[in-house]
Protein backbone atom coordinates (compact mmCIF):
# COMPACT_ATOMS: atom_id res chain seq x y z
CA UNK A 1 0.00 0.00 0.00
CA UNK A 2 3.12 2.22 0.90
CA UNK A 3 4.39 1.76 -2.30
CA UNK A 4 0.87 2.08 -4.27
CA UNK A 5 0.68 5.54 -2.06
CA UNK A 6 4.32 7.01 -3.19
CA UNK A 7 3.45 5.85 -7.21
CA UNK A 8 0.21 7.54 -6.82
CA UNK A 9 2.15 11.12 -5.43
CA UNK A 10 4.66 10.65 -7.91
CA UNK A 11 2.15 10.49 -11.09
CA UNK A 12 0.60 13.69 -9.73
CA UNK A 13 3.63 15.53 -9.54
CA UNK A 14 4.93 14.40 -12.95
CA UNK A 15 1.12 14.64 -15.05
CA UNK A 16 1.15 18.17 -15.56
CA UNK A 17 4.65 18.18 -16.30
CA UNK A 18 4.16 15.44 -19.59
CA UNK A 19 0.57 17.53 -20.02
CA UNK A 20 3.15 20.69 -20.32
CA UNK A 21 4.92 19.33 -23.00
CA UNK A 22 2.61 17.74 -24.85
CA UNK A 23 1.11 21.34 -25.07
CA UNK A 24 4.54 23.22 -25.98
CA UNK A 25 4.60 20.36 -28.82
CA UNK A 26 1.99 21.82 -30.33
CA UNK A 27 0.86 18.55 -32.15
CA UNK A 28 -0.58 18.87 -35.63
CA UNK A 29 -4.55 18.61 -35.83
CA UNK A 30 -6.36 18.06 -39.39
CA UNK A 31 -9.85 17.90 -41.39
CA UNK A 32 -11.41 14.55 -42.24
CA UNK A 33 -13.39 15.11 -45.11
CA UNK A 34 -16.19 12.46 -46.35
CA UNK A 35 -15.01 10.16 -49.29
CA UNK A 36 -18.03 10.13 -51.75
CA UNK A 37 -20.64 13.13 -52.61
CA UNK A 38 -24.45 12.48 -52.32
CA UNK A 39 -26.88 13.56 -55.15
CA UNK A 40 -30.41 13.01 -53.76
CA UNK A 41 -32.99 12.44 -56.46
CA UNK A 42 -36.55 12.88 -55.10
CA UNK A 43 -39.96 11.37 -56.41
CA UNK A 44 -41.27 13.62 -58.22
CA UNK A 45 -44.53 15.23 -57.75
CA UNK A 46 -47.90 14.58 -59.54
CA UNK A 47 -50.21 16.70 -60.17
CA UNK A 48 -53.24 15.14 -62.32
CA UNK A 49 -54.79 12.10 -62.72
CA UNK A 50 -54.35 10.01 -59.85
CA UNK A 51 -55.01 6.61 -62.20
CA UNK A 52 -51.11 8.25 -63.90
CA UNK A 53 -49.49 8.08 -60.45
CA UNK A 54 -47.44 5.22 -61.55
CA UNK A 55 -45.24 7.77 -63.59
CA UNK A 56 -43.53 9.06 -61.00
CA UNK A 57 -41.62 6.45 -60.33
CA UNK A 58 -41.07 5.87 -63.76
CA UNK A 59 -39.38 9.03 -63.92
CA UNK A 60 -37.48 8.92 -60.86
CA UNK A 61 -36.13 5.50 -61.78
CA UNK A 62 -35.05 7.21 -65.31
CA UNK A 63 -33.24 10.44 -63.86
CA UNK A 64 -31.15 7.89 -61.69
CA UNK A 65 -30.43 5.24 -64.67
CA UNK A 66 -29.62 8.43 -66.66
CA UNK A 67 -26.83 9.32 -64.06
CA UNK A 68 -25.29 6.23 -64.02
CA UNK A 69 -22.51 6.83 -65.93
CA UNK A 70 -22.09 10.13 -63.30
CA UNK A 71 -18.77 9.06 -61.36
CA UNK A 72 -18.53 11.92 -59.62
CA UNK A 73 -19.46 15.71 -59.23
CA UNK A 74 -17.58 18.82 -58.01
CA UNK A 75 -18.73 20.19 -54.65
CA UNK A 76 -18.55 23.92 -55.11
CA UNK A 77 -16.76 24.07 -52.15
CA UNK A 78 -19.79 23.08 -50.08
CA UNK A 79 -19.08 20.23 -48.98
CA UNK A 80 -19.20 19.50 -45.06
CA UNK A 81 -15.90 18.21 -42.89
CA UNK A 82 -16.92 14.96 -41.11
CA UNK A 83 -14.56 15.91 -38.55
CA UNK A 84 -11.93 18.56 -37.30
CA UNK A 85 -9.23 17.71 -34.91
CA UNK A 86 -7.82 20.63 -32.81
CA UNK A 87 -4.18 20.19 -32.19
CA UNK A 88 -2.93 20.45 -28.73
CA UNK A 89 -1.37 23.30 -27.50
CA UNK A 90 -1.85 25.85 -24.86
CA UNK A 91 -5.17 27.85 -24.30
CA UNK A 92 -6.94 25.68 -26.93
CA UNK A 93 -10.33 26.26 -26.11
CA UNK A 94 -9.82 30.43 -25.85
CA UNK A 95 -8.82 29.93 -30.00
CA UNK A 96 -10.63 28.27 -31.60
CA UNK A 97 -12.13 29.66 -34.37
CA UNK A 98 -8.54 31.01 -35.17
CA UNK A 99 -7.46 27.64 -35.22
CA UNK A 100 -10.46 26.19 -36.95
CA UNK A 101 -9.73 29.07 -39.84
CA UNK A 102 -6.34 27.67 -40.14
CA UNK A 103 -6.63 23.98 -40.61
CA UNK A 104 -9.46 24.58 -42.71
CA UNK A 105 -6.77 26.88 -45.46
CA UNK A 106 -4.07 23.48 -44.76
CA UNK A 107 -6.73 20.97 -45.60
CA UNK A 108 -9.13 22.49 -47.97
CA UNK A 109 -12.09 20.72 -49.35
CA UNK A 110 -11.81 18.69 -52.18
CA UNK A 111 -12.89 20.25 -55.46
CA UNK A 112 -14.17 16.59 -56.48
CA UNK A 113 -15.64 13.69 -54.75
CA UNK A 114 -17.15 10.06 -56.28
CA UNK A 115 -20.65 10.57 -56.53
CA UNK A 116 -23.63 8.59 -54.57
CA UNK A 117 -26.81 8.45 -56.08
CA UNK A 118 -29.56 8.08 -53.48
CA UNK A 119 -33.63 7.81 -54.58
CA UNK A 120 -35.52 9.56 -51.67
CA UNK A 121 -39.49 9.99 -51.48
CA UNK A 122 -40.53 12.96 -51.74
CA UNK A 123 -40.99 14.17 -48.12
CA UNK A 124 -43.22 17.00 -48.53
CA UNK A 125 -40.39 19.54 -50.11
CA UNK A 126 -41.54 21.71 -52.65
CA UNK A 127 -40.19 21.88 -56.17
CA UNK A 128 -40.68 25.65 -56.52
CA UNK A 129 -37.72 26.12 -54.21
CA UNK A 130 -34.57 24.82 -53.10
CA UNK A 131 -35.57 25.42 -49.39
CA UNK A 132 -35.26 22.92 -46.80
CA UNK A 133 -32.56 20.21 -48.21
CA UNK A 134 -28.79 20.12 -46.85
CA UNK A 135 -26.12 22.19 -48.10
CA UNK A 136 -23.19 19.35 -48.50
CA UNK A 137 -25.09 17.84 -51.22
CA UNK A 138 -27.14 18.06 -54.30
CA UNK A 139 -30.86 16.95 -54.90
CA UNK A 140 -32.88 16.79 -57.75
CA UNK A 141 -36.66 17.81 -57.35
CA UNK A 142 -39.41 17.49 -59.97
CA UNK A 143 -43.00 17.92 -61.13
CA UNK A 144 -45.23 15.70 -63.60
CA UNK A 145 -48.20 17.81 -64.53
CA UNK A 146 -50.64 15.89 -66.90
CA UNK A 147 -52.56 18.38 -69.34
CA UNK A 148 -54.99 16.74 -71.22
CA UNK A 149 -52.94 13.70 -73.08
CA UNK A 150 -49.32 15.99 -72.51
CA UNK A 151 -47.27 15.82 -70.13
CA UNK A 152 -45.20 18.80 -68.65
CA UNK A 153 -42.01 17.84 -67.28
CA UNK A 154 -40.20 20.48 -64.54
CA UNK A 155 -36.67 19.46 -62.95
CA UNK A 156 -34.46 21.51 -61.05
CA UNK A 157 -30.99 20.67 -59.87
CA UNK A 158 -30.20 22.23 -56.04
CA UNK A 159 -27.48 22.45 -53.90
CA UNK A 160 -28.02 23.07 -50.47
CA UNK A 161 -30.80 26.45 -50.74
CA UNK A 162 -29.16 27.62 -54.38
CA UNK A 163 -30.78 26.77 -57.37
CA UNK A 164 -28.34 25.80 -59.90
CA UNK A 165 -30.58 24.85 -62.72
CA UNK A 166 -34.78 24.62 -63.35
CA UNK A 167 -35.56 23.10 -67.08
CA UNK A 168 -38.85 22.05 -68.26
CA UNK A 169 -40.68 20.40 -71.27
CA UNK A 170 -44.27 19.50 -72.47
CA UNK A 171 -44.31 16.15 -74.06
CA UNK A 172 -46.93 13.34 -74.95
CA UNK A 173 -46.14 10.21 -72.92
CA UNK A 174 -44.82 8.48 -75.41
CA UNK A 175 -41.86 10.80 -75.34
CA UNK A 176 -41.25 10.78 -71.00
CA UNK A 177 -37.60 8.83 -71.65
CA UNK A 178 -36.59 11.23 -74.34
CA UNK A 179 -37.49 13.99 -72.42
CA UNK A 180 -35.65 13.30 -68.77
CA UNK A 181 -32.35 12.72 -70.98
CA UNK A 182 -33.02 16.15 -72.69
CA UNK A 183 -33.46 17.58 -69.01
CA UNK A 184 -30.42 15.57 -67.43
CA UNK A 185 -28.06 16.19 -70.20
CA UNK A 186 -27.89 20.14 -68.46
CA UNK A 187 -27.42 18.41 -65.02
CA UNK A 188 -24.99 15.94 -66.31
CA UNK A 189 -22.72 19.35 -67.06
CA UNK A 190 -23.30 21.38 -64.33
CA UNK A 191 -22.09 17.82 -61.88
CA UNK A 192 -18.88 17.85 -63.64
CA UNK A 193 -18.29 21.91 -63.34
CA UNK A 194 -18.87 22.25 -66.82
CA UNK A 195 -15.68 20.09 -67.42
CA UNK A 196 -17.50 17.15 -70.03
CA UNK A 197 -16.12 14.82 -72.29
CA UNK A 198 -18.14 14.01 -75.59
CA UNK A 199 -18.97 11.13 -78.25
CA UNK A 200 -19.23 11.14 -81.85
CA UNK A 201 -19.57 7.49 -83.30
CA UNK A 202 -20.23 5.90 -86.14
CA UNK A 203 -20.98 2.19 -87.64
CA UNK A 204 -21.08 0.68 -90.59
CA UNK A 205 -23.55 -0.23 -91.26
CA UNK A 206 -25.31 2.41 -89.07
CA UNK A 207 -28.38 2.27 -86.99
CA UNK A 208 -26.13 0.16 -84.06
CA UNK A 209 -27.29 0.35 -80.80
CA UNK A 210 -24.79 1.60 -78.58
CA UNK A 211 -24.08 0.84 -75.03
CA UNK A 212 -21.50 2.50 -72.48
CA UNK A 213 -21.01 0.32 -69.52
CA UNK A 214 -24.31 -1.39 -70.49
CA UNK A 215 -26.04 2.11 -70.32
CA UNK A 216 -28.28 2.23 -73.57
CA UNK A 217 -27.00 5.87 -74.89
CA UNK A 218 -28.78 5.47 -79.16
CA UNK A 219 -28.23 4.43 -82.04
CA UNK A 220 -25.37 5.82 -84.61
CA UNK A 221 -24.67 7.92 -85.97
CA UNK A 222 -24.67 8.73 -82.26
CA UNK A 223 -23.70 12.22 -80.42
CA UNK A 224 -23.33 12.22 -76.75
CA UNK A 225 -22.16 15.10 -74.54
CA UNK A 226 -22.02 15.61 -71.07
CA UNK A 227 -19.94 12.54 -69.80
CA UNK A 228 -17.70 12.37 -67.55
CA UNK A 229 -13.77 12.15 -68.11
CA UNK A 230 -12.44 8.92 -67.94
CA UNK A 231 -12.73 4.80 -69.15
CA UNK A 232 -15.45 3.01 -70.37
CA UNK A 233 -16.26 -0.16 -72.38
CA UNK A 234 -18.54 0.85 -75.34
CA UNK A 235 -20.13 -1.99 -76.88
CA UNK A 236 -22.31 -1.75 -80.23
CA UNK A 237 -24.89 -4.26 -81.14
CA UNK A 238 -27.43 -5.28 -84.29
CA UNK A 239 -28.80 -7.88 -85.37
CA UNK A 240 -26.77 -10.18 -88.08
CA UNK A 241 -23.51 -8.58 -86.69
CA UNK A 242 -21.27 -9.69 -83.61
CA UNK A 243 -21.07 -7.65 -80.73
CA UNK A 244 -18.38 -5.16 -80.91
CA UNK A 245 -16.54 -4.64 -77.33
CA UNK A 246 -13.61 -2.43 -77.06
CA UNK A 247 -12.38 -0.28 -74.17
CA UNK A 248 -12.16 3.96 -74.20
CA UNK A 249 -11.05 6.71 -73.01
CA UNK A 250 -12.79 9.89 -72.99
CA UNK A 251 -11.14 13.36 -71.77
CA UNK A 252 -12.57 16.65 -70.25
CA UNK A 253 -13.06 19.34 -73.42
CA UNK A 254 -12.73 16.66 -75.90
CA UNK A 255 -14.87 14.73 -78.62
CA UNK A 256 -13.97 11.03 -78.67
CA UNK A 257 -14.97 10.41 -82.69
CA UNK A 258 -14.30 6.66 -84.16
CA UNK A 259 -16.17 4.90 -86.80
CA UNK A 260 -16.55 1.00 -85.63
CA UNK A 261 -16.62 -1.52 -88.58
CA UNK A 262 -19.26 -4.62 -87.71
CA UNK A 263 -18.31 -7.73 -88.68
CA UNK A 264 -21.14 -10.12 -89.78
CA UNK A 265 -22.08 -13.04 -87.16
CA UNK A 266 -20.64 -16.52 -87.64
CA UNK A 267 -23.31 -18.11 -86.11
CA UNK A 268 -26.10 -17.67 -88.72
CA UNK A 269 -29.28 -18.74 -86.91
CA UNK A 270 -32.69 -17.46 -88.69
CA UNK A 271 -35.96 -16.18 -87.14
CA UNK A 272 -39.61 -16.78 -89.55
CA UNK A 273 -42.08 -14.42 -88.26
CA UNK A 274 -45.98 -14.49 -89.33
CA UNK A 275 -48.95 -12.61 -87.60
CA UNK A 276 -52.64 -12.63 -87.76
CA UNK A 277 -53.36 -9.90 -89.21
CA UNK A 278 -49.91 -9.37 -91.19
CA UNK A 279 -48.08 -5.91 -90.75
CA UNK A 280 -46.85 -6.09 -87.37
CA UNK A 281 -43.48 -4.53 -86.42
CA UNK A 282 -41.56 -6.64 -85.61
CA UNK A 283 -38.56 -5.52 -82.84
CA UNK A 284 -35.93 -7.52 -81.41
CA UNK A 285 -34.45 -5.93 -78.20
CA UNK A 286 -33.65 -2.43 -79.81
CA UNK A 287 -33.65 -2.78 -83.36
CA UNK A 288 -36.26 -2.60 -85.74
CA UNK A 289 -36.47 -5.62 -88.16
CA UNK A 290 -39.34 -4.30 -90.40
CA UNK A 291 -43.19 -5.72 -90.81
CA UNK A 292 -44.24 -8.67 -90.70
CA UNK A 293 -44.41 -11.19 -92.56
CA UNK A 294 -40.86 -11.33 -92.61
CA UNK A 295 -37.54 -13.99 -92.86
CA UNK A 296 -34.61 -13.00 -90.60
CA UNK A 297 -31.45 -14.06 -91.20
CA UNK A 298 -28.18 -14.36 -89.67
CA UNK A 299 -29.26 -13.64 -86.14
CA UNK A 300 -26.62 -14.33 -83.89
CA UNK A 301 -27.01 -16.73 -81.23
CA UNK A 302 -28.28 -15.30 -77.42
CA UNK A 303 -31.33 -14.25 -75.91
CA UNK A 304 -33.63 -11.82 -77.72
CA UNK A 305 -36.82 -9.67 -76.11
CA UNK A 306 -38.93 -9.49 -79.28
CA UNK A 307 -41.93 -7.13 -79.64
CA UNK A 308 -44.60 -7.62 -82.56
CA UNK A 309 -47.01 -4.14 -82.65
CA UNK A 310 -49.66 -3.85 -84.93
CA UNK A 311 -51.53 -0.11 -84.54
CA UNK A 312 -54.48 -1.33 -85.22
CA UNK A 313 -54.86 -4.65 -83.10
CA UNK A 314 -52.07 -5.03 -80.75
CA UNK A 315 -48.98 -6.11 -79.41
CA UNK A 316 -47.44 -9.37 -77.96
CA UNK A 317 -43.84 -9.66 -76.09
CA UNK A 318 -41.90 -13.31 -76.30
CA UNK A 319 -38.51 -13.99 -75.01
CA UNK A 320 -36.53 -15.81 -77.33
CA UNK A 321 -33.43 -17.56 -77.65
CA UNK A 322 -31.44 -18.92 -80.63
CA UNK A 323 -28.89 -21.60 -79.87
CA UNK A 324 -26.71 -24.24 -81.80
CA UNK A 325 -30.06 -26.60 -80.80
CA UNK A 326 -32.15 -24.30 -81.86
CA UNK A 327 -30.60 -22.48 -84.58
CA UNK A 328 -34.46 -21.56 -86.07
CA UNK A 329 -36.85 -20.78 -84.83
CA UNK A 330 -40.92 -20.40 -86.65
CA UNK A 331 -43.36 -17.42 -84.77
CA UNK A 332 -46.71 -17.50 -85.51
CA UNK A 333 -48.75 -15.05 -82.97
CA UNK A 334 -52.64 -13.76 -83.21
CA UNK A 335 -52.87 -9.89 -82.20
CA UNK A 336 -55.52 -9.14 -80.47
CA UNK A 337 -55.21 -6.80 -77.38
CA UNK A 338 -52.77 -4.46 -76.13
CA UNK A 339 -50.81 -4.71 -73.69
CA UNK A 340 -52.27 -1.77 -71.38
CA UNK A 341 -55.76 -3.50 -71.89
CA UNK A 342 -54.53 -6.93 -70.88
CA UNK A 343 -55.13 -8.56 -67.31
CA UNK A 344 -53.37 -11.33 -66.25
CA UNK A 345 -55.17 -13.88 -64.27
CA UNK A 346 -57.26 -16.45 -64.93
CA UNK A 347 -60.79 -18.03 -64.78
CA UNK A 348 -62.07 -14.37 -65.63
CA UNK A 349 -60.10 -12.80 -63.17
CA UNK A 350 -57.16 -10.65 -63.00
CA UNK A 351 -54.80 -11.71 -60.40
CA UNK A 352 -55.45 -8.53 -57.99
CA UNK A 353 -59.22 -9.62 -58.21
CA UNK A 354 -58.07 -13.44 -57.45
CA UNK A 355 -56.05 -11.70 -54.12
CA UNK A 356 -58.94 -9.92 -52.49
CA UNK A 357 -60.93 -12.80 -53.32
CA UNK A 358 -58.31 -15.42 -51.35
CA UNK A 359 -57.84 -12.57 -48.87
CA UNK A 360 -61.56 -12.39 -47.82
CA UNK A 361 -62.03 -16.02 -47.89
CA UNK A 362 -59.02 -15.61 -45.13
CA UNK A 363 -60.39 -13.83 -43.30
CA UNK A 364 -64.04 -15.51 -43.10
CA UNK A 365 -62.28 -19.05 -42.45
CA UNK A 366 -59.74 -17.21 -39.29
CA UNK A 367 -63.61 -15.76 -38.44
CA UNK A 368 -65.14 -19.20 -38.50
CA UNK A 369 -62.10 -20.63 -36.74
CA UNK A 370 -62.39 -18.36 -34.00
CA UNK A 371 -66.46 -19.08 -33.49
CA UNK A 372 -65.62 -22.61 -33.72
CA UNK A 373 -63.07 -22.20 -30.85
CA UNK A 374 -65.77 -20.06 -28.48
CA UNK A 375 -67.99 -23.16 -29.66
CA UNK A 376 -66.13 -25.89 -28.74
CA UNK A 377 -65.18 -24.21 -25.09
CA UNK A 378 -68.94 -24.10 -24.42
CA UNK A 379 -68.92 -27.87 -24.69
CA UNK A 380 -66.68 -27.41 -21.30
CA UNK A 381 -68.74 -24.55 -19.49
CA UNK A 382 -71.59 -26.72 -20.24
CA UNK A 383 -69.47 -30.00 -18.15
CA UNK A 384 -68.53 -27.35 -15.61
CA UNK A 385 -71.97 -25.63 -14.77
CA UNK A 386 -73.69 -29.30 -14.56
CA UNK A 387 -70.91 -31.47 -12.99
CA UNK A 388 -68.26 -28.87 -10.88
CA UNK A 389 -70.26 -29.28 -7.59
CA UNK A 390 -70.08 -33.54 -7.65
CA UNK A 391 -67.06 -35.45 -7.21
CA UNK A 392 -66.09 -38.06 -10.29
CA UNK A 393 -67.27 -40.70 -7.71
CA UNK A 394 -70.44 -39.58 -7.27
CA UNK A 395 -71.57 -39.23 -11.10
CA UNK A 396 -74.56 -41.50 -12.24
CA UNK A 397 -74.58 -43.13 -15.51
CA UNK A 398 -76.45 -40.00 -16.73
CA UNK A 399 -73.52 -38.23 -15.56
CA UNK A 400 -71.19 -40.20 -17.36
CA UNK A 401 -72.93 -40.46 -20.75
CA UNK A 402 -73.15 -36.19 -20.73
CA UNK A 403 -69.63 -36.28 -19.98
CA UNK A 404 -68.56 -38.31 -23.01
CA UNK A 405 -70.91 -36.30 -25.39
CA UNK A 406 -69.34 -33.54 -24.46
CA UNK A 407 -66.26 -34.35 -24.45
CA UNK A 408 -66.72 -35.80 -27.99
CA UNK A 409 -68.46 -32.31 -29.49
CA UNK A 410 -65.21 -30.55 -27.79
CA UNK A 411 -62.77 -32.95 -29.86
CA UNK A 412 -65.10 -32.39 -33.04
CA UNK A 413 -65.31 -28.87 -32.61
CA UNK A 414 -61.83 -28.54 -31.82
CA UNK A 415 -61.17 -30.53 -34.92
CA UNK A 416 -63.08 -27.97 -36.77
CA UNK A 417 -61.48 -25.01 -35.51
CA UNK A 418 -58.19 -25.84 -36.14
CA UNK A 419 -59.06 -26.87 -39.91
CA UNK A 420 -60.39 -23.41 -40.11
CA UNK A 421 -57.26 -22.16 -39.17
CA UNK A 422 -55.27 -23.92 -41.48
CA UNK A 423 -57.69 -22.86 -44.30
CA UNK A 424 -57.28 -18.90 -43.43
CA UNK A 425 -53.47 -19.35 -43.46
CA UNK A 426 -53.88 -21.32 -46.89
CA UNK A 427 -55.79 -19.00 -48.15
CA UNK A 428 -53.46 -15.67 -46.95
CA UNK A 429 -50.31 -17.48 -48.38
CA UNK A 430 -52.36 -17.81 -51.35
CA UNK A 431 -53.39 -14.25 -51.12
CA UNK A 432 -49.88 -13.24 -50.80
CA UNK A 433 -48.62 -15.28 -53.90
CA UNK A 434 -51.65 -13.87 -55.88
CA UNK A 435 -50.38 -10.53 -54.84
CA UNK A 436 -47.05 -10.90 -55.60
CA UNK A 437 -48.04 -12.69 -59.48
CA UNK A 438 -50.31 -9.24 -59.62
CA UNK A 439 -46.79 -7.05 -58.88
CA UNK A 440 -44.51 -9.28 -61.42
CA UNK A 441 -47.57 -8.77 -63.97
CA UNK A 442 -48.28 -5.12 -63.84
CA UNK A 443 -45.90 -4.69 -66.76
CA UNK A 444 -48.14 -2.49 -68.30
CA UNK A 445 -46.18 0.04 -69.75
CA UNK A 446 -46.81 3.41 -71.55
CA UNK A 447 -48.26 1.96 -74.89
CA UNK A 448 -50.51 3.65 -77.52
CA UNK A 449 -53.18 1.86 -77.81
CA UNK A 450 -54.65 3.83 -80.18
CA UNK A 451 -53.42 3.72 -84.40
CA UNK A 452 -50.23 6.27 -84.42
CA UNK A 453 -50.89 9.59 -86.98
CA UNK A 454 -47.72 8.62 -88.29
CA UNK A 455 -44.84 5.84 -88.54
CA UNK A 456 -42.20 6.75 -86.53
CA UNK A 457 -39.98 6.20 -83.27
CA UNK A 458 -41.86 4.05 -80.71
CA UNK A 459 -40.46 4.63 -76.97
CA UNK A 460 -42.18 1.68 -74.52
CA UNK A 461 -41.31 1.78 -70.61
CA UNK A 462 -41.91 -1.02 -68.27
CA UNK A 463 -42.62 -0.62 -64.89
CA UNK A 464 -44.44 -2.24 -61.33
CA UNK A 465 -46.79 0.33 -59.87
CA UNK A 466 -45.50 2.41 -56.37
CA UNK A 467 -42.46 0.45 -56.90
CA UNK A 468 -39.08 1.47 -56.97
CA UNK A 469 -37.82 -0.52 -59.42
CA UNK A 470 -38.49 0.34 -63.04
CA UNK A 471 -37.28 -1.29 -66.28
CA UNK A 472 -36.86 1.00 -69.17
CA UNK A 473 -36.80 -0.42 -72.85
CA UNK A 474 -35.84 1.42 -75.77
CA UNK A 475 -37.38 0.49 -79.03
CA UNK A 476 -36.72 2.42 -82.44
Amino acid sequence: MKFFARFVFLFSLLAPLAAQQLSDENLEGQVVWPKEYRIDIYRPQLAGAESKSYLVGVMQNLVADSLTLQRSAVTLGKVKPLSIEYPMQKNTDKAIEPIREDLLKRFPAPQVLPLKIERLPSSGISPEACTGLEDGRYAILSTLRLKGTKVEVQMKLCQGSTQILDGRSVIDEQDLVSAVTRLTNPVRAKLTGDNFASLKLESAPAQASVYLDAQFLGKTPLSYSYLIPGKYQLTLKRVGFQDSVESIETKAGETFTKKIALTAAEEKGRLEIVTRPPGAKIYLDADYLGVSPKIVPRVAFGKYRLHLFHKDSGEVYRTITLDEKHTSLKIGETLSEFIDNYKPGFWGLTYKSWYWVSLSTAAAFMGAGIGTYIWRDNAQEEIYARLSAKTPSAYTAEDQAFLAEKNAQYKTRGDYAMGFMVGAGAFALLSLYFYVQHLLSADEGIVRANPPKEPGVEIQVGLMPGQSSVEASFRF
